[in-house]
């Protein structure tokens, strides 16, 4: 099972930022943080007998708690949130197509 940090640092591939200069650790543990809460609103059967409890925040050493494929999902919202981020040089088609694919990743897993 990977780690938090394996995850990110996967994530930073697409984002040609394996050196971590454009977007800290921090960032990318908030916006994963952000899409694992997102994964379990579009999907609460993911946390079968855990409904009343709030999702507890990860932290980098932590070990991802979803599958390997929604490891892809969280990849691609991890590039939604940064392309949203970089403002001087967002492609909107890129977001759009970012988000979507981690919908269609979330849906089919």
């Amino acid at each position: 099972m990977a780690t938090v940090q394996q995850v990110i640092d996967r994530g930073r591939v697409p984002l040609n930022d394996a050196d971590k200069v454009r977007h800290t650790d921090s960032d990318m543990l908030d916006w994963l943080n952000d899409g694992v809460a997102e994964i379990y609103t579009i999907r609460p059967d993911l946390r079968f007998g855990s409904y009343g409890t709030p999702a507890a925040r990860l932290a980098l050493t932590d070990a991802f708690p979803l599958s390997a494929a929604h490891e892809v999902a969280i990849k691609h919202y991890m590039v939604y949130r940064a392309e949203m981020k970089d403002d001087e040089a967002v492609n909107t088609n890129r977001v759009d197509k970012a988000y979507k694919l981690f919908e269609k990743a979330v849906a089919t897993t």
